[in-house]
């Protein structure tokens, strides 16, 4: 039974079409689309093809173009359904075979039979240079609409982009107002300036402390990525000595590592202070900490590594988590993205997914790095425990803070640009 592939977008006419040809006895593969079509015909090739000219996603005459290029394709009869002259004559310098009424009718059956035994329609020589002017100028069109179509769409990405940031800022603007009071009156009930506290009650004002101190960081995730997506984060240096650094930044999670029961070390360096942007860079540390806390199991062990070579500051961080798949290696980086939960690992509760995003982009305003290995590569040096999660490296670019910069006429910053 001869195979037809039937590509016609509207339905009741794909259905008369289809009815007609069975009533012949075709075996009928029928869709809507040209790029589909292309895909049916590559895997099967047909013994007719019947196209309608004006289809949704790819006309019908460039299907014939593109058909026809396949070797395997090139001997098979292309029928091409239009209405007009034009139609027929631009169909035939394309490299259909034959034309037929857009309207199904009784004669369909035969004329598909026809060019199946052999029938092919020619254009005159006149014919034919005027149907491959008209289908050079066709095509010439859609693509002039193509990169129309194009650049208004990247001319929309890029104001979704900056709505989006703006947004985002607007958001953190909005969420840090009420926090700050709220921080600030939790510290004074802390401090007992107000009178002491009952043990109970300290213990209530310390976890209220610790869930503003995490909402926090999410605002100023919010605030940082909007910033450096819009390249409107100047890198302001000041003096950080690095092994305090880690310290405090370790210290700001303590009620989670409490709560997990985790063990977290910091393995330090040594050495002065060197200059780098301190409020950015211990949010990027402190993202990558509060992921490796996340993830770890109850129990486990967290290990944060200072390293130092000369002009370059490395802070290294190994979890014992259940580790990220090597296809999500990169993504982890992406703005909202969720790492997959691995086999045999209970659901995650979902974060921000701007953690890590802003941990990378912050490196990258200072001229530095992020990246991650799962599992780690090579194990510290540092200590004998072994991490079997994640490794993530942060290595910025600093100089002493006692050295002047290179171009004494130029601050002492950078920027995302």
């Amino acid at each position: 039974m001869p195979r037809v592939l039937l590509i016609e977008e509207d339905g009741p006419r794909r259905d008369r079409a289809r009815a007609l040809l069975e009533a012949e006895g075709f075996a009928v593969d029928a869709t809507g689309s040209g790029l589909d079509a292309i895909a049916r015909a590559l895997s099967l090739p047909p013994d007719v093809i019947v196209a309608d000219l004006r289809l949704p996603d790819l006309e019908g005459h460039a299907l014939a173009a593109r058909l026809k290029r396949e070797r395997s394709l090139q001997a098979v009869p292309f029928v091409a359904l239009g209405e007009t002259q034009e139609d027929h004559d631009l169909a035939l310098a394309a490299g259909a075979d034959g034309f037929a009424s857009r309207e199904p009718d009784a004669r369909l059956g035969e004329e598909v039979r026809a060019f199946l035994g052999g029938k092919r329609e020619r254009l005159s020589e006149d014919g034919e240079r005027a149907g491959l002017r008209a289908f050079s100028g066709t095509l010439a069109a859609q693509l002039e609409s193509a990169v129309a179509g194009e650049r208004r769409a990247a001319e929309r990405l890029i104001e979704v982009d900056r709505l989006k940031s703006a947004f985002m800022h607007n958001l953190a603007h909005e969420l840090s107002t009420p926090l700050t009071p709220l921080a600030g009156y939790l510290r004074i009930l802390q401090s007992d300036k107000l009178g002491p506290l009952q043990p109970q009650q300290r213990r209530i004002v310390e976890a209220m402390l610790g869930s503003v101190a995490r909402l926090s960081r999410i605002v100023d995730n919010l605030s940082d990525f909007a910033s450096l997506q819009a390249g409107r984060a100047p890198i302001v240096e000041q003096p950080v000595v690095p092994d305090q650094f880690a310290d405090d930044v370790v210290a700001e999670h303590r009620p989670a590592i409490r709560d997990a029961r985790l063990h977290v070390a910091v393995s330090h360096a040594g050495g002065g202070a060197v200059l780098a942007d301190a409020r950015k860079l211990r949010q990027a540390l402190s993202n990558i900490v509060s992921n490796a806390v996340k993830f770890s199991p109850h129990g486990g062990e967290v290990l944060v590594e200072v390293g130092r070579e000369p002009g370059r500051l490395r802070f290294t961080v190994y979890d014992q988590g259940p580790g990220i798949g090597a296809a999500e290696l990169e993504q982890v980086f992406e703005p909202l993205h969720h790492a997959a939960a691995r086999a045999g690992e209970e659901a995650r509760l979902p974060g921000s997914g701007l953690g890590l995003p802003v941990a990378r982009r912050i490196a990258e305003a200072h001229g530095g790095r992020v990246w991650v290995e799962s599992p780690p590569r090579t194990q510290p040096a540092s200590v004998a425990r072994h991490f079997t999660g994640c490794k993530f490296v942060l290595e910025i670019p600093v100089r002493p803070a006692d050295q002047p910069p290179a171009d004494p006429a130029a601050p002492p910053s950078a920027s995302l640009g």
